[in-house]
């Protein structure tokens, strides 16, 4: 799978023969991207390379009449080429192509990104818009970059980080041209950059995320598709839509407090709820205020305000989380 990523940078999707694929991506790759339907059939080879591997006669293919078992052959371009003429099956010019369509749909399903996907225009050189999604507590702008080579996009990204637009950058994977600030930046905060080749692998025929989403727990089975992450006393896991409902109509009479960070109210405001004094309170916070109250509870460790991933680059952090306390956290008595 990493040696595909790796030959998705830029603007050439991999393609070609299954020769041509195989010693490019590995037989067994080749095959599971096939059966993921990633790899789709592409149009009759044109050229067969040459089977003494030079670089000097790439061989044209054309019809072989009256040969059913090998109705191609591909011929040296001219007279000065003495390598002999090779006859082909219609396996051997069967080319195939990547879909870039199939595989952001695949990516958008394991990332749980609401669409639609803009794959024609670009949100700056190379990146392109897949929609929206929650990453690390926040709504977030979902983009596909197929480069990220060279200093370019990492301009691009600090700009965005700078006007506090929450984004999280898939990109295919790390060359040697990748600039050592996109780790050193993008790592947590309002912009944040992913590689799939730590995320992605190829099981089965099956392009699978590595790890769930947020999740440190097993995850349980649910007959209903995932819609969230539930953390509590229990650990983290995931719940379906029924579920979560069911939460939401049950805060009032059985929770101390609740912080739905899948939804906004007013002004962007995640919903919150607290009893107090026996009274259940609703309120609302920031989405940096719920994304650094949440980081706190999975966590679970005493920690500096400058040492939460969510709140990185924000001036003064000890105050949004105070802010962010003062609305969630539930007193049981005067010190406690």
């Amino acid at each position: 799978m990493d040696a595909f990523l790796r030959a998705l940078q830029g603007g050439q999707l991999p393609a070609g023969t299954r020769r041509e694929l195989d010693a490019r991506l590995g037989a067994q790759v080749t095959d599971d991207l096939i059966a993921a339907g990633v790899l789709v059939p592409g149009p009759r080879a044109a050229h067969y390379p040459c089977p003494r591997l030079g670089t000097a006669c790439p061989r044209d293919v054309i019809e072989n009449v009256g040969d059913p078992a090998f109705p191609f052959v591909a011929v040296p371009p001219g007279p000065e080429h003495w390598c002999d003429a090779v006859r082909l099956t219609a396996e051997d010019v069967a080319t195939w192509t990547t879909s870039r369509q199939r595989l952001v749909v695949r990516v958008a399903e394991l990332f749980r990104v609401r669409g639609p996907a803009n794959l024609r225009d670009e949100v700056f050189p190379c990146a392109h818009r897949l929609g929206r999604a929650a990453w690390l507590g926040q709504e977030r702008d979902m983009l596909l970059c197929t480069n990220l080579n060279g200093a370019a996009p990492t301009a691009f990204l600090l700009a965005r980080k700078a006007q506090r637009q929450p984004t999280l950058v898939l990109a295919h994977a790390r060359t040697r041209f990748t600039s050592p600030d996109v780790d050193a930046h993008f790592a947590s905060g309002e912009v944040v950059v992913v590689f799939l080749e730590d995320e992605l692998e190829l099981v089965a025929g099956q392009v699978q995320r590595r790890q769930v989403l947020i999740a440190r727990q097993p995850v349980a089975t649910y007959g209903a598709p995932a819609f969230c992450v539930l953390v509590d006393p229990d650990g983290a896991r995931e719940i379906d839509e029924a579920t979560y409902r069911r939460v939401l109509a049950s805060a009032e009479a059985e929770l101390d407090l609740l912080l739905d960070l899948t939804t906004t109210v007013s002004a962007g405001r995640h919903p919150t709820g607290r009893r107090e004094e026996g009274a259940y309170l609703e309120g609302s916070v920031t989405p940096q205020q719920g994304a650094a109250y949440a980081e706190l509870m999975e966590r679970q460790q005493a920690v500096r305000a400058a040492e939460v991933r969510a709140l990185d680059g924000v001036n003064h952090p000890e105050k949004l989380i105070e802010a962010a306390r003062r609305e969630l956290d539930v007193k049981l008595s005067r010190y406690e």
